[in-house]
C-alpha cells in the first residue's frame, strides 16, 4: 500500500447504459474528448457553470460509486448590483448522478453581508455526434440538430431519416425559473445572507422512439449490492479485489435474455466480444451469470454468410456491435464488426470454463453448436494459408489491420519498428487455439464423442508443435511477436508470449527462458510488463500498445507464470499491479497506463483509457485465483487447490466460491515459509495436489 493516489486526467460516471465523460471540475467541452454518451452518441456535448458571468474556482471532487460525485466551488471576486462580491463569498455545490439519465442538483449559499442579486448560467448543448467521432476529434457539424424552449426546461433534438437521438433538459428551482437562451440556461439568483438557493437540472437522453430514465442514486444501488465472494486478506489484494467486483457489477448489462459485462467506459459501453469472453475466463472465481449471459449474447449473432465489409464470415463471432448513427447508416462495419480473429477460440475456452464451473450440462447443450462453428472457422479460414497456423488479414476497406488483442494499427512492428506485413500471425493466436482444442476435446468426451476428442487433442499436439518450430528464438531464448505475410518472424520482444504460457503451450524449459526474461528491466516497468521492450525502436511509453503496461496483460502472464511453478516471477507481475491499483484512485486499476519506469515516477495514466474497464476490473480477482491455485471440477464434484503465498501476503481467506451447486470456503496462511491451507466444502472432494494447470485445469 502507498499513501500516493492517482488521479485520472477525466472523470468518468455511468449507470443505466450510459456515460459521462468529463473534465476534473465537473464541466464538458466539446472540443475535447467529453460528454454524455448514450447509444454511441454525444447527447451532451458543453456544460458549463459560471456565476455573475465569472468562472467559479473548483475547491474539491469527491466521488460516490460509480455513477456519483460532487463539486464545490466557491465564487471569483464579482460586481453585482449591491456592489462588490469578494472572492470566497459565495459556496457551490454541484451532485451530480448518472444513471440512464443525467441528474444535477445545484446548491448555493451566499455568506455575504447584505442581500446579494446574480446571475448563474449553465451553458449547455448538444452536438450528437458519434462516439467514434469524438474520439478521433473529428466533427464534421450535423446541420439538422434543433433547440426548442419547453415548458420544463429545453429539448435538443437531431433527425436523419429513421435515426433519431435527443436530450430533453428539464430543470425545477426554488425560487424564479430558468430562462432558455439559445444554449444558456440564466437563473436569477436573489439571496439574503446565510439563504440558500436550489436547483434541479436533469438531462434525460432519447434513443430513437427510446425515452431513458432516471434511476435513482447508483451509489445506493452499489453499495446495497454484496459480492457473492469475500475476500479477507492484507488491503493490497482486498481493496482491489472489492474495487473489481464493483465495477464488473456496474459494467453489467443486457436485457432479460442474460446480462453480459460491457467492456469499458466511456468508449467501450458496449458488447464486444473478445473482451467480454477474456473477462469471464478471468472472473470464474466470482461466479459465471454474465459468462452465460456473454455466451448467449454472442451466439444470437454468429455469422451466417461471408460480408467482407464487416470482416464476416460462417462460425465467427461479433467483436463490436455499435448503435451510433455511422452503424446505423453503414458508414462504418460496426452492425456488428467481426474483425476480430481470437473471438472464435475464446468462446470455445469461456463454454468450457463455465462447465467446470457449473457442471451445468444445459449451458453446455445451448452452446456446444455454436462452439463447433466457431472452432470449424479457426480451420476453414482462420488458418488463411492452410500452413495450420492463425493469421488474419481485414477484407473491410474500413476494418481493423490488427485482430489480435492489440489492435491498434500500429502495436504489431518489426524489430526494426515498421507494422508487420498482412496477413499476420500473432503467436498468442496460437496458443488460444491450443488450449480452446484441448478444452473442446473434453467437452466433446462429455457429449460421447471420443473419436473427434482424440483429434482435437492430436490437432493441438501438432499446433504446439508447430508455434515451438516457427516461433521460438533460441539466441533470444523468448517467442516472437508474430510471423507475418512472408511468414518471417517479427523478433520484438513483446508481452504476448505471457499469454501463449498461460494458455500451457511452451515446453518446459521454454518456459522457464521466458519467465527470466519477463523480468528484465526492458520489459518489466516495476508496475507490470510493458506490451513492448523499452529497447525496441518503436517504444513508446506514451502510446496504446507499444511500451504501455495493461494490468489484464500482466496478470494473465503471472497466471502463465504460476502454471509453470515460476511463483517467484508471478509474484513480482502481481504485486506490481497489485501496488499500481492501490496507487490509483479508489484502488481501480483503468485500462492501460503508462510504461515509464517506477524508479522515476508512480503509474501515469493513458490520456484515453477506459475508467472502469473490464479486462482491468477482472485483474485482481484472477490474481486471487492464482494464489489460490485452483481448478474447478464441477462436473465431477470436485475441486483442486495448489496454493501458495508470497512473503508480501501472508494470509486470505475467499469465502462463497460457487462449484456446481457447493459452496467453497479457503483459509491460507504462510507460516514458516510454507502456505497452509484450510478448506470447507459442501458435497464437493476437495483435492489438494500440485495442479498442473492452475488457470485451465486438467486439459490435454
Amino acid at each position: 500500500m502507498t499513501d500516493l493516489r492517482v488521479a485520472q486526467p477525466m472523470d468518468t460516471l455511468h449507470g443505466g447504459g450510459i456515460a459521462l465523460s468529463c473534465a476534473p471540475d465537473g464541466s464538458v467541452w466539446a472540443d475535447a474528448q467529453q460528454g454524455l454518451f448514450a447509444g454511441d452518441t454525444r447527447v451532451l456535448s458543453t456544460y458549463r457553470i459560471n456565476l455573475g458571468g465569472a468562472n467559479l474556482d473548483l475547491l474539491s471532487r469527491v466521488r460516490e460509486g460509480h455513477g456519483t460525485a460532487r463539486w464545490h466551488y466557491q465564487n471569483r471576486a464579482l460586481r453585482d448590483s449591491g456592489g462588490d462580491t469578494p472572492a470566497g463569498t459565495i459556496f457551490l455545490v454541484l451532485r451530480r448522478r448518472v444513471d440512464g439519465a443525467m441528474h444535477d442538483d445545484v446548491q448555493l449559499t451566499s455568506y455575504l453581508d447584505r442581500p446579494l442579486r446574480t446571475t448563474l448560467i449553465v451553458q449547455i448543448d448538444a452536438d450528437f455526434a458519434d462516439i467514434f467521432e469524438v474520439k478521433a476529434q473529428r466533427l464534421p457539424p450535423r446541420v439538422g440538430v434543433r433547440r426548442t424552449a419547453t415548458a420544463q426546461g429545453v429539448m435538443f433534438e437531431y433527425r436523419r431519416g429513421d435515426f433519431r437521438r435527443a436530450l430533453d433538459v428539464l430543470i425545477s428551482t426554488t425560487a424564479h425559473p430558468a430562462v432558455v437562451v439559445g444554449a444558456r440556461l440564466v437563473f436569477d439568483v436573489v439571496l439574503t445572507p446565510g439563504e440558500t438557493w436550489k436547483a434541479c437540472i436533469e438531462s434525460v437522453p432519447e434513443l430513437d422512439d427510446e425515452r431513458l430514465t432516471f434511476r435513482g442514486d447508483p451509489h445506493e444501488e452499489e453499495r446495497n449490492e454484496e459480492a457473492p465472494v469475500t475476500v479477507t486478506a492484507p488491503e493490497v489484494l482486498a481493496a482491489p479485489f472489492r474495487r473489481g467486483c464493483a465495477d464488473l457489477r456496474a459494467l453489467a448489462t443486457g436485457d432479460d435474455s442474460g446480462r453480459y459485462v460491457a467492456a469499458g467506459v466511456p468508449w467501450f459501453l458496449a458488447l464486444f466480444g473478445r473482451d467480454t469472453l477474456m473477462t469471464s475466463l478471468m472472473t470464474g472465481l466470482i461466479g459465471t451469470k454474465t459468462a452465460r449471459g456473454s455466451l448467449r449474447a454472442l451466439a444470437a449473432l454468429q455469422a451466417e454468410a461471408v460480408d467482407d465489409w464487416r470482416d464476416a464470415e460462417p462460425g465467427k463471432l461479433p467483436h463490436e456491435l455499435r448503435r451510433g448513427e455511422l452503424a446505423h447508416r453503414h458508414l462504418i462495419p460496426h452492425s456488428p464488426y467481426y474483425g476480430s480473429h481470437e473471438t472464435q477460440a475464446l468462446y470455445c475456452l469461456a463454454l468450457w470454463n463455465v462447465w467446470r464451473w457449473t457442471g451445468d450440462r444445459a449451458v453446455l447443450d445451448e452452446h456446444f453448436g455454436t462452439a463447433r462453428a466457431a472452432l470449424r472457422w479457426c480451420d476453414e479460414r482462420g488458418d488463411r494459408d492452410g500452413d495450420g497456423l492463425q493469421e488474419y488479414g481485414t477484407r473491410s476497406r474500413d476494418g481493423y489491420r490488427n485482430q489480435g488483442w492489440k489492435d491498434a494499427s500500429d502495436a504489431i512492428v518489426t524489430a526494426d519498428g515498421q507494422p508487420g506485413s498482412l496477413p499476420l500471425a500473432t503467436v498468442e493466436l496460437q496458443g488460444y487455439l491450443y488450449a480452446a482444442r484441448l478444452a473442446m476435446a473434453e467437452l466433446f468426451e462429455e457429449c460421447g464423442d471420443d473419436r473427434l476428442a482424440q483429434q482435437h487433442r492430436a490437432a493441438a499436439h501438432s499446433l504446439a508443435a508447430l508455434v515451438e518450430e516457427r516461433f521460438y528464438v533460441e539466441g533470444d531464448g523468448f517467442y516472437a511477436l508474430a510471423l507475418d505475410g512472408a511468414k518471417q518472424r517479427l523478433t520484438s520482444i513483446s508481452s504476448n508470449p505471457g499469454h501463449l504460457m498461460w494458455c500451457g503451450l511452451p515446453s518446459p524449459d521454454r518456459a522457464a527462458a521466458v519467465a527470466k526474461r519477463f523480468l528484465e528491466p526492458d520489459l518489466f516497468s516495476g508496475w507490470g510488463l510493458r506490451t513492448l521492450s523499452a529497447e525496441h525502436p518503436a517504444y513508446n511509453p506514451m502510446s496504446y500498445q507499444r511500451g504501455s503496461v495493461w494490468p489484464h496483460d500482466t496478470v494473465v502472464a503471472a497466471a502463465g507464470l504460476a502454471r509453470y511453478g515460476h511463483r517467484h516471477q508471478a509474484a513480482a507481475l502481481l504485486r506490481a499491479v497489485l501496488d499500481a491499483a492501490s496507487t490509483f484512485e479508489a484502488d481501480r486499476l483503468p485500462e492501460l497506463f503508462c510504461g515509464f519506469d517506477r524508479s522515476t515516477c508512480p503509474p501515469v495514466p493513458y490520456i484515453e483509457a477506459n475508467v472502469p474497464q473490464a479486462w482491468a476490473a477482472a485483474a485482481p480477482i484472477l490474481a486471487t485465483q492464482i494464489f489460490l491455485g485452483i481448478v474447478p471440477d464441477a462436473p465431477r464434484r470436485k475441486v483442486h487447490l495448489d496454493p501458495w503465498l508470497p512473503e508480501w501476503l501472508p494470509e486470505l481467506e475467499v469465502r462463497g466460491i460457487t462449484i456446481g451447486a457447493s459452496t467453497l470456503d479457503v483459509r491460507l496462511s504462510r507460516r514458516d515459509g510454507t502456505t497452509h491451507v484450510d478448506a470447507e466444502a459442501g458435497d464437493i472432494d476437495v483435492v489438494v495436489d500440485a495442479v498442473a494447470a492452475p488457470m485451465w485445469g486438467r486439459v490435454g
